[in-house]
This record gives C-alpha cells, structure tokens and sequence, in this order.
C-alpha cells in the first residue's frame, strides 16, 4: 500500500489491528487509549481473486447482519469490490488464510455473486491486510 493511501485510513480502521502495543496491550482501550501508528497496524494490500475469495477466508470477526446484507445486495458489481479507503475490506494473515476485520457483508456478497455467476471470478479484490 503506498504511504499516500495509508495515511488516508481513519482511525477507527486503524482500530481494527489484532495485536496489541509493545506491552501487549489492546489499542483504544483505558490501559492503551491511543490509535496505533501506521507503523504498528503495518498496512498492505492483498490482491485475491473473487473465485478465491470462499477458501481464502477462513476467519470473521462476526456473522453476517439481514439488514447490512440487504443493503449491500444492493450494490453494483463495481461498488461492490471497490477498494474503499474509508472501510476497507480489512484482514489479518494468517497461516491458513485471511482473518476478516472489516468488509463482513461485502465479501459474503462477493462469494455469493461469484457462486451465481454474477461476477466473474477473475475480478481481483483489494483486501486491506494488516498486523
């Protein structure tokens, strides 16, 4: 990810690291208040194709929401995958894929339109890793 983009990333994107500060402490939390730096959330850019998407997810921070959902159906192709700084389709990496932090509905989407095909599985997808 270029460091012009990177430095576009509001805060509560950047809340979504997994790992703590030095001390091992969680950011935005009454021991730790502070946003981690750019350094910290270390910030880059995974390019998965949309065919790929289902087995390159193994992870989510929570289920998928009726009513997000409905409105992300609603979505064209290209809003749908999208890289939007502003909230990003987010990941941590891990050994056996990627961990979502962020972009839940529109990858369920993604995988959804793919499986119908909707959206070919060869569109390359920006998910936003980081640590």
């Amino acid at each position: 990810m270029d460091t012009a983009t990177a430095e576009q990333l509001p805060g509560d994107v950047l809340y979504r690291i997994v790992r703590g500060d030095a001390k091992g402490r969680a950011f935005g939390t009454p021991r730790n208040q502070r946003a981690p730096t750019l350094t910290e959330f270390n910030p880059r850019i995974a390019e998965v194709r949309a065919g790929d998407l289902a087995a390159t997810v193994v992870g989510r921070k929570h289920g998928i929401f009726p009513e997000q959902a409905e409105r992300v159906a609603q979505l064209s192709n290209e809003e749908l995958v999208r890289f939007r700084v502003e909230d990003p389709m987010s990941a941590t990496q891990g050994k056996d894929g990627l961990s979502l932090t962020g972009g839940h509905h529109r990858t369920n989407e993604i995988i959804h339109r793919v499986r119908a095909g909707k959206l070919d599985p060869n569109t390359v997808i920006g998910i936003l890793v980081h640590d």
